[in-house]
């Protein structure tokens, strides 16, 4: 017996919008590709519904943008300019239509994870959304470099590239192999120099000073951006966002006796309100890497595509 999916999708763009799509990147709620759903949910041009509870979430939030601010009805031209300046959506339609049979249980996955951690921060239950940020982590982190390359036709590059996230240490470990992968892609980019602000948006300074301590603590020196101000601001750079994730992974779920710094239940009035601060901010951190793979893939595409004609 198949299990049916946990979530159904359908469409909030308007119609003088959906004039504009192309049909390949609209979703119908039937057979929509994996990587569309995944593309307009984390852009937030989306609608989908928890089908056990019936609720209904209008996800407007866009992970693409540090300031979460979505496209309203222009999401056809300005989501594919994040591609490429002269990418449109025709050609992201193409791509996606070439996409539609390729890696589907894992592109079905990671829209299950991405969904119920939107599903549980809209309801308030931040702890619970954070446990599917992570497994969105886990299931990417070998697998977002694989997906990297599997677009090119020039395999010595595929492997050169793969010996080089490899090179030095058999015994990388997930999260360091992804990090290496982030430096890889980047190479260059003034994104590798720029880091991410984790707001304490609560009410009193206390509060403030007690998130922003508990998070602290966990950041060895090296992790921690310039652009700190404490306690309002604890900003962590770009590449060391992921160590800060499973850090708190690691020292919340996996409670540790022997002098480790462990997040402490006991000394946090409502958990819920230490995960709110975080969880949009690592949902904009992995939808970056996720961005920068397809559009690689994308662009690749277009080479194929323009070689092969």
């Amino acid at each position: 017996m198949t299990t049916k999916f946990p979530f159904k999708y359908s469409e909030c763009l308007a119609n003088r919008t959906l004039a504009r799509t192309p049909e390949k990147l609209k979703i119908t709620g039937q057979n929509d590709p994996y990587l569309l759903l995944i593309v307009r949910l984390l852009s937030g041009a989306i609608i989908f519904e928890h089908k056990s509870s019936s609720s209904i979430i209008h996800q407007k939030n866009n992970y693409f943008s540090s300031d979460f601010k979505g496209y309203s009805q222009y999401w056809d031209t300005r989501f594919p300019a994040l591609i490429a300046d002269d990418y449109s959506a025709k050609q992201f339609s193409a791509f996606i239509s070439s996409t539609n049979t390729n890696n589907r249980s894992f592109y079905k996955n990671i829209l299950s994870e991405i969904s119920y951690a939107i599903y549980y921060q809209e309801k308030g239950s931040h702890l619970s959304a954070f446990t599917f940020i992570y497994r969105a982590l886990e299931h990417v982190s070998y697998a977002f470099p694989l997906i990297y390359v599997s677009k090119t036709n020039d395999f010595s590059k595929t492997y050169d590239f793969l010996k080089k996230l490899m090179a030095g240490d058999k015994n990388i470990g997930e999260l360091g192999f992804l990090k290496r992968f982030i430096q890889t892609i980047y190479s260059g980019d003034s994104i590798c120099e720029s880091s991410v602000d984790f707001h304490m948006a609560l009410s009193t300074e206390i509060e403030q000073n007690s998130i922003f301590n508990t998070l602290e603590k966990l950041c060895a020196p090296e992790m921690i951006a310039a652009s700190t101000n404490k306690p309002m601001v604890l900003s962590i750079k770009y590449l060391e966002v992921g160590s800060l994730l499973i850090t708190i992974r690691n020292r919340f779920f996996h409670f540790m006796n022997g002098g480790v710094k462990n997040i402490t239940s006991s000394d946090i009035e409502d958990i819920d309100v230490l995960f709110s601060l975080v969880n949009k901010n690592f949902l904009y951190w992995l939808s970056t890497i996720f961005l920068a793979v397809i559009s690689h893939n994308a662009l690749d595409f277009e080479k194929i595509k323009y070689h092969a004609k």
